[in-house]
């Protein structure tokens, strides 16, 4: 928490002879191999992953359709994926997998709430949303979370490897750029400090997820005002804006460097 009650501190120092005997920092000291802890690095330390990240085998996959080759992607996670206490708002923030069956009526009522609808045009039926989420959970480039804060679900996110989805066509992707799909369906967490700590959160664990990410990519709506106002803040700035054959969007990237040297969380 000093790191977010301090926000200029760059570094603290823990003097190994004073901290050799407490578990907490011995795990640090095997995590950066130092005793002192840079901010950037602290963040970027595997600590808040619920379990440890699926790697891809590093072989490569090939395009036919549009002739290009994106690496191998790893197994898509089970379970709880992340989980971080946020001293700004006293909550414990956390995403997991999307569950068909349990996750099946919050999920409908989410989609067909008039403010998600307006947006994502995805309401229907409780069939529908389940086989939604079920394509959701066989595809090959992304996978759906439920955020919580306090273990209570309040939103929902789609992961996606940027190279093999829509937005690829669209920009110069970089191999292990990552991005994501977002609503908020319950109301009482849609205030401006709700959503700097999810909107931080997920960027946080779509970094650690995989090292080699670099870019964190969204496409709003241009539309979409209210979460425009969030973006900047948790570190994302406009790349172009575009047009999808459903919609007029505003493309906005993340970069690693900058978000854990002058966003943080």
């Amino acid at each position: 928490q000093i790191f977010i009650a301090a926000p200029q501190l760059s570094a603290v120092v823990l003097p190994w002879s004073e901290w050799c005997e407490e578990p907490q920092a011995l795990t640090l000291f095997g995590q950066v191999q130092s005793d002192i802890i840079h901010r950037s690095a602290f963040w970027q330390l595997p600590l808040w992953l619920s379990s440890p990240a699926n790697r891809a085998s590093g072989e490569m996959v090939f395009d036919a359709e549009r002739e290009i080759y994106f690496p191998q992607r790893p197994p898509r996670p089970q379970g709880e994926v992340y989980r971080r206490y946020d001293p700004r708002i006293r909550r414990m923030l956390s995403f997991r997998i999307a569950d068909p069956v349990s996750d099946a009526e919050r999920f409908t009522r989410w989609m067909n709430d008039p403010r998600v609808e307006y947006f994502w045009e995805q309401s229907g039926s409780l069939e529908v949303q389940i086989a939604y989420l079920e394509r959701q959970l066989t595809s090959k480039h992304a996978f759906p979370l439920i955020g919580c804060f306090d273990d209570r679900p309040f939103s929902y996110f789609e992961i996606y490897w940027a190279a093999e989805d829509r937005i690829g066509r669209h920009y110069s992707w970089q191999p292990f750029d990552r991005g994501l799909h977002l609503l908020v369906g319950e109301q009482q967490w849609r205030g401006a400090h709700y959503v700097q700590s999810w909107l931080r959160g997920v960027t946080h664990y779509l970094l650690l997820n995989e090292p080699r990410t670099q870019r964190t990519v969204l496409e709003p709506r241009t539309d979409n005002q209210r979460l425009f106002r969030h973006l900047e803040p948790a570190g994302y700035r406009t790349i172009k804006e575009f047009d999808f054959p459903h919609k007029r969007s505003r493309m906005v990237m993340a970069d690693r460097h900058h978000f854990f040297t002058e966003v943080g969380l």
